[in-house]
């Protein structure tokens, strides 16, 4: 989210001042974040556990 603000230039502005639309895309960037990193993780993942809960979670 920092990244998303930084990128946007409004690192200086307190939480309260971001509009619904600023909180809505930050959410969708970190969801879009955590997606990739976790597929890249479960593709990795020597654990079968690991890798059966992070199916889990990207594939419900």
């Amino acid at each position: 989210m920092g990244r998303w603000l930084e990128a946007r230039g409004r690192l200086d502005r307190p939480i309260a001042t971001l509009t619904r639309k600023d909180l809505e895309c930050m959410a969708s960037n970190a969801i879009s974040r955590f997606v990739v990193l976790a597929s890249k993780r479960r593709t990795q993942a020597p654990d079968p556990e690991e890798r059966d809960m992070l199916d889990l979670l990207l594939m419900g």
